[in-house]
């Protein structure tokens, strides 16, 4: 009896191929999971973030959604608008992060970003940018998802209320002086 080592050899071949090929298979499969459990866990965390954001607006009854430029407010109401407005930026900001990374699909960023032109329709609203210190990148992402300027009723360009903003701080001083 003659042993076919060539036979042998070559059956050993394939059986190595399709080893491989199973292997390579199974990886790209773990890397499909992977990616899809990096991509669920960056949308649980900002849908955790804009929940607590919802829960805030509620809890505080401060909404920029609702906030014009004609309603008054209690000191203490305008710090919470001015700071909500810029936890609601910074979501959006992590959100971009993640959507440039890959982390994010674009359904999921669009989605984050669409409150945005309501949330800074107003004036006071607005003035609220002159705080963010956060990505130059993303402003300019910021800057064109805004709502253009209104105007008043004579066809004129509003100005931003920055004034509002010092004015937190000014009668803040006077009140603990």
């Amino acid at each position: 009896m003659t042993v076919n080592w060539e036979a042998i050899s070559t059956i050993a071949d394939i059986v190595g191929i399709v080893i491989i090929v199973a292997s390579l298979f199974y990886v790209a499969r773990q890397v499909r999971q992977n990616t899809d459990a990096i991509l669920t866990s960056s949308r649980q965390g900002l849908l955790e973030s804009d929940l607590g954001l919802f829960s805030d607006f509620m809890t505080f009854s401060v909404d920029p959604h609702l906030v014009r430029d004609d309603v008054k407010l209690t000191l203490e109401e305008e710090r919470r608008f001015v700071w909500l407005l810029v936890k609601a930026i910074r979501i959006r900001e992590f959100a971009w992060h993640q959507y440039k990374s890959g982390n994010l699909d674009e359904k999921s960023w669009q989605s984050y970003m669409a409150p945005v032109p309501e949330m800074f329709s107003t004036n006071r609203a607005k003035a609220v940018l002159k705080f963010y210190t956060g990505s130059p990148e993303f402003a300019a992402v910021l800057a064109d998802w805004l709502p253009a300027g209104e105007e008043d009723s004579e066809g004129q360009p509003r100005q931003a209320t920055s004034d509002l903003i010092q004015g937190l701080y000014s009668r803040q001083s006077a009140k603990n002086d």
